[in-house]
C-alpha cells in the first residue's frame, strides 16, 4: 500500500531527524488514496514528530489531536489488517506526544503524561513498556528529578532485559547519557553500574541463529 510505505519512509526521515522530508512524506501519506484511518492516524503523528523536530508546538499539537481522533475512530473496513497496525490506539498516539514534549522542552507534562499513560497499557505491550519506561526516564531526568528517572530507568532495564528488547536498550542509552551529569546520586550510581553490566553481557552472548 503506497499510505504506508510513505509513512514509513516518514519515520525514517523522522529517525535521520531530516525534519522537512519527515513532514513531506507524511502529509502525502495522508493524502494518498485508500489510507485507512489508522494509517492517516500514525502519518498524521509522524508529521506531528516533524514538526517537534522544527521546534513549532502548535503545528506538532494540532498534528497529534488528529491522529488521536482518528486512533480512536473505529474502523470495521479490516483494509489494513495484513499490515499488522492494531498498536495505533490513542495510548500510542499520546506516548508519541509525551516524547515530544522532551524535544518541545516541556518533560515535567511529558513525565505527566507518560505515568498517565502507562497506567492503562495493556500488559501485553511488555515490549512497549520498556520503552515507555525509558522515554519517561529521560523526561525525569531532564526535569531535574535524577532519582525518579534512576528508578524509571531500572524498572526499563528488567524489561528490556527480559525481553531481549534492542529497542529498549537504544531509549535507556539515551536515558542514561541524560543522568550522566548527576554520577554521585546513589541512584544512579546502582542503574548505571546495572546497564553496563547487562549491555556488556548482551555485546558478548553468541548471535541466534
Amino acid at each position: 500500500m503506497a499510505a504506508y510505505l510513505l509513512f514509513r519512509k516518514s519515520n525514517q526521515a523522522t529517525a535521520r531527524r531530516n525534519a522537512q522530508q519527515a513532514v513531506g512524506l507524511a502529509r502525502a501519506a495522508q493524502r494518498s488514496p485508500g489510507a485507512t484511518l489508522r494509517i492517516r492516524a500514525l502519518a498524521a503523528q509522524q508529521e506531528a514528530q516533524g514538526h517537534a523536530i522544527m521546534s513549532n508546538p502548535r503545528f506538532a499539537q494540532t498534528k497529534f489531536d488528529e491522529a488521536h481522533e482518528r486512533a480512536a475512530t473505529p474502523d470495521d473496513s479490516h483494509s489494513d489488517d495484513a499490515l499488522d497496525l492494531a498498536y495505533c490506539t490513542p495510548t500510542y498516539i499520546e506516548m508519541q506526544r509525551a516524547n515530544c514534549l522532551i524535544e518541545l522542552g516541556d518533560p515535567r507534562k511529558a513525565v505527566d503524561m507518560f505515568e498517565a499513560e502507562l497506567r492503562v497499557l495493556p500488559p501485553i505491550y511488555r515490549n512497549d513498556q520498556g520503552v515507555y519506561l525509558s522515554r519517561l526516564a529521560r523526561a525525569y531526568a531532564v526535569s531535574n528529578e535524577p532519582e525518579q528517572a534512576a528508578a524509571a530507568a531500572d524498572r526499563a532495564l528488567s524489561i528490556a532485559v527480559d525481553t531481549e528488547s534492542a529497542r529498549a536498550m537504544s531509549e535507556l542509552s539515551a536515558a542514561g547519557k541524560a543522568l550522566q551529569r548527576w554520577s554521585a546520586v546513589p541512584e544512579v550510581v546502582t542503574f548505571t553500574s546495572r546497564l553496563r553490566l547487562m549491555t556488556t553481557a548482551a555485546a558478548s552472548r553468541p548471535p541466534t541463529v
